[in-house]
């Protein structure tokens, strides 16, 4: 049976996200953020034991001395850690991921909780499993809010690194044609389908295992909410899925990150920059193919 390394720290709330980041680039499956008091937050982290979470741990550890270098006033973060079985993930997950309302229109909720809606919202039932994106991380709702922005019925959309299938789903919510979700992670792909079956858009929503390079078509908007070296990585991949005027949403880039990526996109002299949406230390950049 599979177990993961719960990792615990309280630190300065101006230090929740930049640490949260740092975490997820360590290979963190899960984050949770819980107010301690008004200056503090208790950070959570979830590791797969596969050997990697010992390096991640030496990797924070090392981060966190870095900082108290910097500012002699910030505090000492203590580290906790505790090893939980496969089983008990989802009842981790349960304790705080709670109804969310996410743009002009969506609601996203997990399978256990009830919500009234008001006119003309969408829900989105996600059960988030191990898969990234609950909605309650900013870079997913600032793409949600792009897609709610420039996405047009019948549009075809292709969704890179699509985690637990949400903004898939959003996509088909919102009235795209065909949608494709693509993820590398096996497990993430099975519980993108669930939430796909759960929400009832199998029928223009498609998740499959898989990288940019094995897909052949083009899409009228393409969204990938991965990291800034990803992102990087895959630039001309994302740009010849493009069709012509049509729309690229990137994502999982923090404010410092942010006109490095622009320029590193528009000196392919293919796209035309459009708009950076902003939410705390985050972005979402929004291109249109020329």
């Amino acid at each position: 049976m599979k177990r993961w390394l719960a990792l615990s720290l309280l630190i300065p709330k101006e230090l929740a996200e930049p640490i949260s980041n740092f975490l997820m680039e360590q290979g963190a499956t899960g984050i949770e953020e819980v107010e301690e008091d008004l200056e503090r937050e208790r950070l959570k982290a979830y590791f797969l034991q596969d050997g990697g979470e010992q390096r991640a741990l030496r990797s924070l550890r090392r981060h966190l001395k870095s900082l108290q270098e910097i500012n002699l006033k910030l505090p000492h973060s203590k580290i906790e850690t505790a090893s939980i079985p496969d089983q008990d993930w989802g009842e981790n997950w349960k304790r705080f991921f709670k109804p969310l309302r996410v743009g002009s229109r969506f609601v996203v909720k997990p399978p256990w909780a009830r919500i009234r809606l008001i006119k003309d919202e969408i829900p989105i039932e996600i059960n988030p499993g191990m898969a990234f994106g609950t909605g309650t991380h900013a870079t997913t709702r600032l793409c949600m809010e792009a897609l709610e922005k420039r996405l047009k019925k019948g549009f075809s959309v292709l969704d890179v690194g699509t985690g637990s299938g949400i903004l898939s789903i959003a996509a088909a919510q919102l009235g795209s044609g065909e949608v494709l979700g693509i993820d590398i992670d096996q497990l993430a792909v099975e519980i993108a389908k669930e939430n796909v079956s759960r929400n009832q858009v199998s029928d223009r929503v498609r998740i499959k295992k898989g990288s940019i390079g094995d897909i052949r078509k083009r899409f009228d908007l393409v969204v990938a909410n991965l990291d800034f070296r990803s992102l990087r990585k895959i630039r001309m991949a994302l740009v010849r899925h493009i069709k012509r005027q049509g729309f690229l949403i990137l994502s999982g880039v923090l404010d410092t990150e942010e006109e490095r990526l622009r320029q590193h996109y528009i000196e392919t002299k293919l796209l035309q920059w459009v708009e950076t949406d902003p939410e705390g230390e985050w972005v979402c950049l929004t291109f249109r193919k020329r």
